[in-house]
C-alpha cells in the first residue's frame, strides 16, 4: 500500500481501500494466535491533504472481530472502528542512512511517519491503528456478570450457591458517616 506524493493534488486526495487481514502481518500473527478472527475485510477511508513535503492523512476504518470475552469466556463477536490522524514528513538528514540506528526525537517529532523517496509507505501506520483500537479485555456485553471466581459457573447463564467471600475493608466503617458540608 504505497501512495506518490505526486497523485495528491492541490485539494487532496481521498482514497478507500477494503483489505484483507493476510496484508498486516501483525494481525494476521493475532489471528493465528487465535487470540481474535477478523470478519471480513478491513476497510479504510483515507483523505490525505499536501501542505509542501508535509502530509496530513485523516482517515477511518472499520471490520468486524470474534473474540472472547475477558469476564465470562464466551465467544462473541463485534465491530471494530476508529479514526485517526497522521502526519508524514520527508526523512531528514539527521535521519539518513549514516545516522546512528537510535535517535533522540523532539516532542514535535512524535506522532510522525517518515516517508522517502516521494513515496508515502500505508501498510504499517494503518496496522498500528487497528492494533490501538483492539480491545485489552473486550466485554461481550456491557453488563456481562462474568463468571463465579469460586465454582466457575457462568453468571450470565446460571445463579451459583457459593459464599461470596467478603473483603476486611477498613473503610466500610464509614460507608453510612454524612458529612456537613453547608460551611
Amino acid at each position: 500500500m504505497r501512495l506518490e506524493l505526486k497523485d495528491i493534488s492541490d485539494s487532496g486526495l481521498l482514497q478507500e481501500y477494503s483489505c484483507r487481514v493476510e496484508e498486516f502481518p501483525l494481525l494476521l500473527e493475532l489471528q493465528n494466535e487465535e487470540e481474535l478472527l477478523f470478519i471480513g475485510p478491513l476497510e479504510f477511508c483515507l483523505r490525505l491533504q499536501r501542505v509542501g513535503q508535509i502530509v496530513e492523512v485523516d482517515g477511518s476504518f472499520t471490520t468486524g472481530l470474534s473474540t472472547t470475552c475477558g469476564h465470562c469466556l464466551q465467544k462473541f463477536e463485534q465491530s471494530l472502528a476508529g479514526d485517526f490522524a497522521l502526519t508524514y514528513s520527508p526523512v531528514s538528514s539527521d535521519l539518513s542512512a549514516d545516522a546512528p540506528e537510535e535517535v533522540e526525537l523532539d516532542a514535535d517529532e512524535l506522532g510522525l511517519v517518515y516517508y522517502k523517496n516521494e513515496t508515502i509507505e500505508l501498510l504499517q501506520p494503518l496496522q498500528e491503528q487497528v492494533l490501538m483500537a483492539v480491545p485489552m479485555a473486550p466485554l461481550c456485553s456491557d453488563d456481562c456478570r462474568g463468571l463465579c471466581p469460586e465454582c466457575g459457573c457462568d453468571l450470565n447463564n446460571n445463579s451459583c450457591h457459593c459464599e461470596k467471600k467478603s473483603f476486611n475493608n477498613r473503610f466500610t466503617a464509614l460507608a453510612g458517616l454524612k458529612l456537613d458540608t453547608s460551611d
